[in-house]
């Protein structure tokens, strides 16, 4: 005479499979939102650029001006988000033909120290002939793709701005910067 402890129709199996299934698929969204959109957001969350019209000279920072495109990275090794941004990062030597020599790079604490409210890392500013005209985040979206960069407009002389342009109503990748960082 056989026991069972545990019968299961194929209808239990069944529910069981789907439940498991169902279980698995709503905990991976949850994972996928979590970790997907954990830094996305405003660039400048407190509208602390509002008001802010003065921008920040390459002086400030300790960089000779040249005629021409000037580009400062700000990026953070501790951001995810600046993993995204190199792939911009390199884009201004591959694609807009911008020599090293251009582009320089500096940490928030640096830009801050120099005077310039940054809300957010990563961030671009853009020099033309000394003068800054952008800065924000190098494209809108949660995983700043390339193909949603501000920036291409720009360089290329297809966009023109009437004067600064500091951009943080776009939503991107971001960490936000502490004051004082």
């Amino acid at each position: 005479m056989e026991h069972t402890i545990f019968s299961v129709n194929p209808r239990q199996r069944l529910a069981a499979a789907l439940l498991l299934f169902f279980a698995w698929l709503i905990f991976s969204s949850v994972l996928l939102y979590r970790f997907g959109f954990a830094h996305y957001g405003t660039f400048d969350d407190k509208q602390l650029w509002r008001f802010d019209s003065a921008g920040i000279r390459l002086s400030q920072l300790a960089i000779p001006e040249v005629a021409g495109w000037q580009v400062v990275h700000v990026l953070d090794k501790n951001c995810g988000c600046s993993r995204l941004a190199k792939s911009h990062a390199s884009l201004f030597r591959e694609l807009y033909q911008l020599p090293a020599e251009q582009q320089l790079y500096r940490s928030a604490a640096e830009v801050t120290a120099a005077g310039f409210t940054l809300p957010a890392v990563p961030a671009v500013l853009l020099f033309d002939h000394g003068k800054l005209i952008y800065a924000g985040p190098y494209a809108s979206g949660p995983l700043c793709s390339t193909n949603n960069s501000f920036l291409t407009g720009l360089i290329s002389r297809q966009t023109q701005l009437e004067g600064l342009w500091l951009n943080g109503e776009s939503k991107a990748c971001r960490c936000l910067v502490s004051p004082g960082a």
